[in-house]
Formats: C-alpha cells, structure tokens, sequence
C-alpha cells in the first residue's frame, strides 16, 4: 500500500473508532474528548506520535482558536476584561510561581526547571475546555469569561515558556524589564498582524458576494495570521484570536445570517479537529512514563490544583463581584491541561536538564485534570445549575 493510501486508511479507521466511542459517551455521559483520551491512551501507532507537535501547533490549533474567536460573544467579553484579562496574566504568573517555588522547596527540581514545569502547566486548554462547555450549556456569561481566559492565558504561558528556554538552552539572561517587554512585544505584535490580516481580508471581500468566497477568505486569514506572526517569533495565538475577532467585526456580509453560517462551518470543522487533537493526544501519552516520579507527579498536581484554588475563590470574586458563588466550582473545574501543555513539554530542547522529569509531570498532570475534572464537570453542573444563573438574568 502506497505511504498516502496507509495513512488515509489510519485516519479512517481512527474516526470510525472515534464515532463508536463518541455514541458510547454520550449513552454513558462522560464528555466525548474524555473518552477519546482514554480510549486512544494504550494504542501506539507507528507514524503519528512523531507529528504530534507539529499537527497540533500548526495545522489544528489556529482552527479551533479562530472558531472559538469567530463565535465569541464580544459584548460580554467587553463586559468581563476584568475577570478575564486577571485569570489570563496575572493567573498564567501565579501558576508558574507557586510551582516553580513550590517544586523547588520541597526538592523535586531546581527552581528555573520547576518555573518551566509551571509554565507549561499554567495555562488551560482551549482544546480541552471549549468543547466540553458548549456539551454542558454552561451559562453563557461564565461561559464567555472561560473561554477568554483559555484563548488568551495559553498566548502568554507561551511567552513565559520560551523565555526560559532561552534562558535554559542558550544561557540567555533576561531582567524583569525586559522580560515584560519581551512579552508585550510579542502579544501585541501578534495582535496586530491578525488585525491587519483581517483588515485586508475584510477589504477584498468587498468584491464579492459569493458566501463559499468568504469561508476560503476566512481559512486563509486564519493560516496566514498565525503562520506569520510565528515567522518573526510573535505569538501566532493572539494573531488568531486577533483576525477572528476582527474579520467578524469588520466583513459588511450580504446578509446578517451570513456570519453565523460561517461560524456553523468552522464549528464543525473544529470539532472535526478536536476529535483528531484527543485521539493524537493519547496516542502520544505514555502511561508508562506517568508514574516515574509519583513524588513528583503528586507535588505538581498539589501546587497546580492550589493555584486554580487560589484563583477560582479568591481572585475570580475580586474581579467580578455581582457573579453567582456557584460560578466559582464551575472555574475550578474548568482548569484543565491539555495538548498544549503536552506539545510545550514534548518541544522542550534535548539539552535541558530534568527534561524527562518535566515530561513525566506533564502526562501526569494533562491526565488526571482532563480525566477527573471533565467527568466531575456534568454532574456538578446538573447540581448546580439553579444556582449558576446571574442575579440580573
């Protein structure tokens, strides 16, 4: 069988398994992207662990960042920036440094190996956290505020994750100045490539009124913002969620329908990534490798679940006074890792120390948040739902 030919029959026969596991979930209620990790975890199949990184990073990750961008309610995430912009800087700052120093003290890593760890893991998973909110009809104010803070916080774990490999790998040294202006540079250079791709998109498209021409213009602002803005090294994730935004905000569309057509199209096509991102995702996690340091794997899972503590009841009410406590249960759980988290650990350079370790936390970590914190999600929300309604609904 010719190489093409294989790997169209792998594809197919892993969304044949995928739809007879997507019908068992949903008879079992567990979430569809839960189900797949586990279903996928103990398989190994030759070919497609090698690409993970490289398809997630740039092949299925600019689509689901531009659909969950295109179908954001811009309204209410103007409404909460507070809420949203805290959980996405300052929440990625708290997360890396409550596991790097925590890590540290306790003598599982030294302190810059114990900060990437907590890089790595600060950030929530878009893939992760946007399909299973949708499934559950979240509220769809709190709704909005996750999926913010997933689009976002997962752009500026980035930033914090290569400065340390710099710092790591190539023995750079950067000061808090020029750190934070490393990061402003590279989150706003990215926001304003995918708002100049959406811009002139958004211009040609006034030539036409062909509605099949607006969704090819739309793949191409998604690939050529974010390919782009990671050739000169600024975030390709704020480029996405940039054009998206924009391209919807400035397209004058033959008719009002048109938009939401549009985002129909790419949210079937984001769940069509979601369920390759899940079934690579397994394939690619080593359960073996999981429990190679259980003192380690259970100090991470501590700090990391303390953070999300710290965040989901004492912060989150800070910046967003009038929202109902129930919300609160609903931000902690949504505080799951995912295949970002996995590709960041997995792209760490060879010569970084502790580099085996770090990936053994990651699997670890990525697992048991997906695994328990996705199932645990339905039936806390059933319970909870008369409660998780706004005062002023």
């Amino acid at each position: 069988m010719e190489p093409i030919q294989l790997r169209v029959t792998v594809i197919a026969v892993l969304l044949a398994a995928a739809l007879i596991i997507g019908i068992v979930a949903e008879r079992i209620r567990i979430p569809y992207s839960v189900a797949l990790l586990l279903a996928a975890t103990p398989l190994e199949v030759k070919g497609l662990q090698q690409h993970f990184v490289s398809s997630l990073l740039f092949i299925f990750l600019p689509a689901l960042i531009f659909e969950a961008a295109w179908n954001v309610d811009i309204r209410l995430l103007w409404k909460n920036w507070r809420a949203v912009l805290f959980m996405a800087v300052p929440g990625v700052g708290l997360t890396a440094v409550l596991v790097g120093l925590g890590l540290s003290l306790v003598n599982q890593l030294p302190f810059l190996q114990a900060l990437l760890l907590g890089a790595i893991l600060a950030a929530t998973d878009p893939v992760a956290v946007i399909p299973i909110l949708k499934r559950l009809n979240v509220p769809h104010e709190l709704a909005t505020i996750l999926e913010g803070e997933s689009l976002l916080n997962d752009g500026f774990a980035i930033v914090l994750y290569t400065s340390l490999i710099a710092i790591l790998s190539f023995g750079q040294r950067l000061t808090g100045l020029e750190f934070a202006g490393k990061a402003l540079l590279v989150s706003g250079g990215g926001l304003l490539i995918g708002f100049v791709t959406a811009g002139v998109v958004a211009f040609v498209l006034r030539a036409t009124k062909d509605m099949r021409l607006y969704f090819v213009a739309s793949a191409v602002t998604v690939y050529i913002s974010y390919l782009g803005a990671e050739k000169v090294h600024l975030s390709g994730i704020f480029a996405v969620v940039s054009a998206g935004i924009v391209l919807r905000l400035a397209t004058r569309f033959p008719a009002e329908s048109d938009a939401n057509e549009i985002g129909t199209l790419w949210a079937a096509l984001a769940f069509f990534a979601n369920t390759f991102v899940f079934v690579l995702m397994g394939i690619r996690i080593d359960f073996m490798r999981i429990w190679h340091e259980p003192e380690l794997l259970l100090a991470t899972i501590g700090f990391v679940t303390l953070a999300r503590l710290f965040l989901s009841y004492v912060a989150f009410p800070l910046t967003k006074r009038d929202a109902p406590a129930a919300w609160r249960h609903v931000i902690f759980l949504a505080g799951m890792r995912g295949a970002i988290s996995i590709a960041l650990a997995l792209n760490i350079p060879e010569n970084v120390k502790f580099r085996p370790q770090i990936i053994d936390a990651t699997y670890g970590v990525v697992l048991i948040t997906l695994v328990a914190q996705g199932i645990a999600l339905g039936p806390v929300l059933t319970k909870l739902r008369p409660s998780l309604a706004p005062a002023h609904a």
